[in-house]
């Protein structure tokens, strides 16, 4: 039976640092870094073999020729970010960057399965960076006792399945890409940024392919690069356009709105090859195109924007460790417990003003009082998007070309809306949706 992104890990609390060098390797014990670092190596392996190689054609397998991947201590200069070919070809993959992931993975998990707001994860890659510039022998914060995650988090299942199901897939997801540099016989050292970005278009795409043969979406790949966004560029300020530049074109996977758009393109052809292994299909078919457009959303902050970058080293520098303490989140995820209202999959009945009748499923993603969402059947894609005011949600859409408003009321476990055309609320006609059975979180 092939094995789909598993990767069976035992994460560890991040209590008891000793400083040992001047970077972020520091955050956790040499000895604990050796011991992940024989472990990882041989799942990683294990996960080239069973999951990665059989998806790959004979002329892929040909181009690529012998992989060697290895599992350093860590990267260059202690980049808890750092996943990278040399120039004869190896794939590294230090344990470091392996531990640093999979830990915020299960903060993040734990954050939001208890209601909490899992930005504090990206404000303390920030806040971290900026105490190891700033302090280059000192201790470091850790990670589950500065955002207050408590030591046995895994022990619950939801969240372990979350954190293992978002690491597993983005360290597929970052192998692949690896591999597509060797694919393509790409010099991973060149520092002409037009050629750099060219090549990550290029590995993004295989990496991205991969994940489709192998029918899973890469859930965790956008907190990925969020988290990489906020370690490399957040802490660091820079007092002219030209520093700023050149900063971007020293990284070495720089994140750019045209690999965002290329990734989202690439899910939007075929959500039903990502959701195929899913429980849920519908759900995750909708999922992907959500995943897709939330690409598209977050590149603006992403991208190589200098006022971003300024808004974005601001907030950092203005953080302090009790920032970082859990606070209730404004953002709802569907499936989870005691799901509030306008949230979740909904299969909706929709009935037009000349009687006519078909079927959609529609998800919704409230954040506080915003709801955005989509809704498909296989023939028509459209989006909502609106705000609840007084209980009640008034939302547009949009649908090919036709565009619109309504107004959603909630009854229980159903939705009734109505819609019209142009500024008018009613008038298209009216839907009903019935919330669907959530998932079950804890397979």
């Amino acid at each position: 039976m092939q094995r789909h992104l598993i990767f069976a890990l035992v994460i560890m609390t991040c209590a008891g640092e000793t400083a040992f060098g001047q970077n972020v390797s520091r955050l956790y014990p040499q000895e604990k870094l050796q011991a992940d670092a024989a472990r990882w190596s041989e799942q990683i392996q294990a996960e080239y073999r069973d999951t990665i190689l059989p998806q790959l054609t004979d002329e892929e397998r040909s181009a690529i020729g012998a992989v060697k991947i290895e599992v350093p201590l860590a990267g260059p200069n202690g980049d808890p970010f750092s996943f990278y070919t040399d120039n004869k070809g190896t794939i590294h993959l230090p344990a470091l960057s392996l531990r640093f992931f999979s830990d915020l993975c299960v903060a993040n998990a734990w954050l939001n399965a208890h209601g909490y707001d899992g930005t504090t994860v990206r404000d303390y890659v920030g806040l971290l960076f900026r105490e190891a510039t700033a302090s280059p022998r000192a201790p470091l914060p850790a990670v589950f006792r500065t955002l207050g995650v408590p030591d046995n988090a895994r022990e619950e299942s939801a969240v372990a399945n979350r954190a293992d199901r978002n690491f597993g897939n983005t360290i597929v997801f970052l192998l692949a890409h690896e591999l597509g540099h060797a694919l393509k016989k790409h010099h991973t050292d060149l520092r002409d940024p037009v050629e750099q970005r060219k090549q990550e278009i290029e590995a993004d795409a295989f990496a991205i392919e991969i994940m489709r043969r192998i029918g899973q979406l890469p859930t965790g790949i956008e907190f990925w690069f969020d988290v990489e966004h906020s370690g490399h560029v957040a802490p660091v300020k820079f007092d002219t356009e030209a520093a700023w530049q050149k900063y971007l074109t020293d990284l070495d996977h720089p994140v750019t709105t045209g690999r965002l758009e290329a990734l989202a393109a690439a899910i939007e052809k075929a959500p039903d090859s990502f959701a195929r292994n899913q429980t849920n299909q519908a759900l995750w078919t909708e999922r992907s195109k959500m995943f897709a457009q939330y690409f598209r959303l977050s590149a603006p902050r992403w991208t190589t924007n200098p006022i971003a970058h300024t808004a974005d080293y601001e907030r950092v520098d203005g953080l302090h460790l009790s920032d970082l303490k859990p606070r209730k989140a404004a953002f709802t995820i569907p499936g989870i417990a005691n799901e509030p209202e306008f949230n979740g999959l909904f299969a909706v009945r929709r009935t037009a003003a000349d009687r006519g009748q078909d079927k959609v499923d529609l998800l919704l993603l409230r954040m506080g009082k915003d709801v955005t969402g989509g809704y498909s059947n296989g023939k028509v894609d459209g989006f909502v998007e609106g705000d609840i005011r007084d209980g009640v949600l008034h939302f547009t859409w949009r649908e090919g070309s036709a565009r619109g408003r309504g107004v959603a009321r909630t009854q229980g476990e159903t939705i009734r809306a109505t819609w019209g055309m142009g500024e008018a609320e009613q008038g298209g006609g009216e839907w009903t949706g019935v919330r669907q059975i959530k998932e079950n979180t804890t397979r």
